[in-house]
């Protein structure tokens, strides 16, 4: 077989006879087997276009002459130099064509004989079976030379396009019901590529693809289950389809996979991923995964975790129950010593998760919190630094001796440090606030605090991060746990105008903050019958803001079509303008400016009168 022979492989393809043609295709796909015979074969326009007419008009006739000519394509499409060749002679829309045609075929042929089963005898039946492999064997050739053909020429993102209007998608969804590992490996390897497409992703949900690939999930060799693995990984992303994979069995499988290092890696990405799903964690209590995660953790050979590992491990310490058999008096011994050691900030955020638990978990970490506060503050890792906080800010339990801790490690100037305004970043100040609010809970620490002007510095703190929601939230809070003891409510009460400001906070567009200002300023009517008479009367003037509006509008012989400064959906607006009621305009409070202080001298003396009757209200 040479080139020279060339026009009497080409004379065969005009024979009248399907063998002759079948002989020259077969002649031709010898020649193009050798890619140095490649570029002068392309260059060859009779060549080209007597391969693509035959292709075209008679290779339907006969599917040994099509997978010849198909591969004969397949050749030519494993270089890209002669994509645009074969995109001229329209060799890609041609071969979808063969594919639907086999599709078609295959679903008449099994129709067929599914309606005859019935008729045929034993032996019958037998020789159609043998028969319907035969051509099975034969259509899975040429269905994989035909899906190789348009893989490579899907390198061009406009081809491949073509190519999602003509249904691929659900045509590779449908090959994998197949049998043949050739086609079923390049299937998974087409999906993977245009998985990275959303059309193509939202193709794949829509034509069930989560069902279709979770059998191969162990396959029967390692590179099918490797290639379906990386095809999960693409369409992990996509929440529905994480759902079906759920739904389908895919946390058991994944956890067994973590068992063969091969598939380790890319098995924790999906787990990873399928643990982000609030009602997904708690199915992760019944497998192997916490087991065999926390022995990775533990056991990891690098100073740092592994990220994918910490990070699943992370993920499922959120949950209650995950937690439980997580934080395992023996896990917890050995996580903690790995901490002290190697200063994993990952693994102190996994930590600081299971530590939120309320219950057994939770008193777990009781031994170790006074080596957890040295960690914190010899610690120059500020991400380190903002998990320790957080895992200390989490130990509400009410034997934990904070105010020795605050003596022993000199924690009161540690907290200044960070609370001096532009030493520390936003998320260390929040931890250090919730970590205060904390402290407090220990009565001794109060005393500790006032004397150490820690509240005013928080005080002063809330002024600088007004437009901050979750600090102001936490510094209310801290307060609010403040004015449960003497001498640090006696700095908040007699020494800054915070309760001003917790006032003023009745008014912010964020509903957390209003009702934590409105609980604080509850305890603070409790201890201060004075501050007890005007916050009763601003709360008043709040929830009551339309209908005194009203009335101005009525002694101001005002219609209801005048309603200037009424606000809809809440609030207050021309603050100050119902003289016998409210404070004029210069005792308002400004949350930018918290350090003006209602005083009874601000308030009208007709007032006084009213006072029974708006305590009723």
């Amino acid at each position: 077989i040479s080139l020279d022979n060339l026009e009497s492989y080409l004379e065969l393809l005009y024979e009248d006879a399907i063998d002759d043609k079948i002989k020259g295709t077969f002649m031709i796909l010898q020649l193009v087997r050798d890619p140095d015979n490649l570029e002068e074969l392309i260059a060859n326009d009779q060549f080209m276009g007597v391969v693509t007419r035959v292709f075209r008009e008679e290779a339907k006739k006969s599917m040994d002459l099509m997978i010849n000519l198909v591969y004969v394509f397949f050749a030519f499409s494993n270089f890209n130099t002669f994509h645009p060749t074969l995109t001229e002679h329209k060799i890609g829309d041609m071969v979808m064509k063969v594919v639907e045609l086999e599709m078609k075929r295959d679903a008449h042929r099994k129709e067929e004989l599914q309606a005859r089963a019935g008729q045929l005898s034993g032996e019958e039946k037998e020789k159609e079976l043998k028969k319907a492999k035969i051509t099975e064997k034969k259509q899975d050739k040429l269905l994989y030379v035909c899906f190789h053909v348009l893989l490579n020429l899907a390198e061009d993102i406009s081809v491949e396009r073509k190519m999602k209007k003509r249904s691929i998608t659900p045509m590779l969804i449908q090959m994998l019901q197949r049998k043949n590992p050739e086609l079923l490996l390049l299937a998974v390897a087409f999906l993977k590529k245009l998985s990275i497409f959303r059309e193509n992703k939202d193709d794949m949900r829509d034509a069930g693809v989560a069902g279709a690939i979770i059998k191969f999930v162990p396959g029967n060799s390692d590179e099918m289950t490797m290639a379906v693995l990386r095809l999960m990984l693409n369409l992990s992303f996509d929440t529905e389809v994480r759902g079906e994979l759920v739904k389908e069995g895919a946390i058991p499988r994944l956890v067994e996979l973590l068992k063969r290092p091969q598939f380790r890696h890319v098995a924790l990405k999906l787990l990873y991923q399928i643990s982000m799903d609030d009602k997904c964690k708690s199915m992760f209590t019944y497998t192997e995964c916490l087991p065999i995660v926390m022995s990775m953790v533990q056991n990891f050979p690098e100073r740092l975790v592994e990220k994918t590992l910490v990070a699943l491990a992370v993920n499922l310490a959120t949950n209650s129950r995950n937690a439980e058999a997580m934080a395992t008096p023996e896990n917890l011994n050995a996580l903690l010593s790995r901490l002290f050691q190697t200063k994993d900030p990952l693994l102190a955020k996994m930590l600081r998760n299971l530590s939120q638990h309320e219950g057994p978990v939770k008193m777990r970490f009781a031994e170790y919190v006074s080596d957890l506060a040295a960690l914190t503050r010899k610690t120059e890792n500020p991400d380190l630094l903002v998990e320790l906080l957080g895992l200390l800010a989490n130990m509400t339990m009410t034997d934990i001796p904070f105010s020795q801790i605050l003596i022993d490690f000199d924690m009161i100037t540690f907290l200044h440090k960070h609370l001096a305004q532009g030493a520390s970043e936003d998320d260390i100040i929040l931890e250090v606030v919730i970590f205060i609010g904390t402290c407090v809970l220990d009565p001794k620490c109060a005393p500790i605090f006032a004397d150490n002007h820690l509240v005013q510095v928080l005080y002063d703190l809330m002024a600088d991060k007004q437009e901050d929601d979750e600090i102001v939230l936490q510094i209310t809070y801290t307060f609010f746990r403040c004015l449960q003891h003497p001498q640090t409510r006696d700095v908040l009460l007699n020494h800054t105008q915070v309760v001003s400001y917790f006032v003023d906070l009745l008014y912010d567009k964020n509903v957390e903050i209003r009702k934590m200002a409105d609980q604080t300023l509850d305890v603070v009517m409790e201890f201060d019958p004075e501050w007890a008479r005007q916050i009763r009367l601003r709360k008043f003037q709040i929830y009551n803001a339309e209908w005194l509006q009203a009335i101005e509008r009525e002694d101001q012989g005002m219609g209801p079509e005048d309603d200037g400064g009424l606000v809809r959906g809440g609030g207050i607006q021309g603050f100050g303008m119902h003289q016998n009621l409210l404070i004029d305009d210069e005792g308002m409070f400004d949350r930018a400016s918290p350090h003006l202080k209602l005083t009874s001298d601000d308030v009208h003396d007709e007032f006084d009168d009213d006072e029974d009757e708006i305590d009723d209200d």
